[in-house]
C-alpha cells in the first residue's frame, strides 16, 4: 500500500470524503478485475466534496489491484499534493483529469483507460460503429479527441474539454477511452458499455469490413431512446459490482 503499511487514517477526513475514497478505490479494483489496467499507467479520479476543488487520484507506481481508500492522493487543480503523503502522481494523469474536473461540474468521477480494444477502435477512422447493442446505446454519447502525444502539455486541456463538450464518453484517438460520471456508478456503467462495444467491434472487424452487418437505422434510433434509462441500470449494477469486489478482491475500503 502507498505510504507504507497504514496510509491515510479514516479519522483524518470527513465522512463524505471517505465515501468518495472508497468508491474511487472500488473503481480502480474493478478495472483491474476486468483486466483493463495498464500496469501503473492510466488513471481514475474523483472530486472531493467541498469548495476547494480538490480531487483524488492514484499514487504513481502502484497497481490498480492495490488501491485502497487510504492510499489515494489528494491534489488541487494546479497539481499540488494537498495532504501528507510520501507518494506522488503521474503528471500525464493530472493533465487529463484536471482539465475535465475543472470544466465539467458534473464530472465527479473520471475514468481513463488504455485497453487493447479501446485503443483499437480509437485508431479506426470511423470510430465507434453501430455493430452491436452496446454501441447503439452509446454511439451518440461518444466524443472524439485527436492524439497529441503524451498528455504532458497543459495547453492540450482546452482542446480536450472543447472536444468532450457535454458528452459522458470519449475516444481519445490512438490513445484510449474516457468516461465521466456524476457518480461512481454512472462512470462505471458508461465505461463498461463502451469497453464492451469496442471489444465487440474489434471482434466483428477481425474478418474484414465488407461483410459486417450494421444495425438498421430504425433500430439504432429505437435503441438510442431506450438508452436514456442507463442511469437506472447503473444504480442496479453498482451494488452488485461492489459485492463482487468483496468476494474476489476485498480490502479496497481500508
Amino acid at each position: 500500500m502507498a505510504d507504507g503499511a497504514t496510509g491515510l487514517r479514516k479519522s483524518r477526513v470527513s465522512a463524505e470524503e471517505w465515501q468518495v475514497r472508497v468508491e474511487l478505490a472500488a473503481l480502480y479494483r474493478l478495472v483491474a478485475l476486468h483486466g483493463w489496467d495498464d500496469m501503473i499507467f492510466t488513471h481514475i479520479s474523483a472530486r472531493v466534496p467541498g469548495p476547494d476543488h480538490h480531487f483524488l487520484i492514484n499514487p504513481y507506481g502502484f497497481y490498480f489491484e492495490e488501491m485502497t481508500a487510504s492510499c489515494l492522493v489528494k491534489v488541487d487543480l494546479g497539481g499540488n499534493v494537498v495532504q501528507e503523503t510520501q507518494s506522488f502522481i503521474n503528471p500525464a494523469g493530472f493533465t487529463i483529469h484536471s482539465a475535465v474536473h475543472a470544466a465539467r461540474e458534473d464530472a465527479h468521477f473520471v475514468i481513463h483507460l488504455h485497453t487493447t480494444a479501446g485503443v483499437g477502435v480509437a485508431a479506426q477512422k470511423e470510430g465507434l460503429l453501430p455493430i452491436g447493442q452496446n454501441a447503439c446505446l452509446l454511439q451518440h454519447q461518444v466524443a472524439y479527441h485527436g492524439y497529441e502525444g503524451l498528455a504532458l502539455n497543459h495547453e492540450e486541456r482546452e482542446r480536450l474539454v472543447a472536444d468532450l463538450g457535454d458528452k459522458p464518453l470519449m475516444l481519445l484517438r490512438n490513445h484510449g477511452t474516457l468516461a465521466v460520471g456524476q457518480t461512481a456508478a454512472a462512470a462505471w456503467i458508461g465505461m463498461f458499455f463502451l469497453e464492451r462495444a469496442c471489444a465487440q467491434q474489434v471482434a466483428a472487424l477481425s474478418g474484414g469490413r465488407d461483410h459486417v452487418l450494421m444495425a438498421p437505422d430504425e433500430a439504432q434510433a429505437e435503441t438510442r431512446e431506450q438508452g436514456k434509462g442507463i442511469g437506472f441500470i447503473a444504480s442496479l449494477a453498482w451494488p452488485g459490482a461492489l459485492r463482487m469486489l468483496d468476494r474476489k478482491l476485498p480490502g479496497y475500503d481500508s
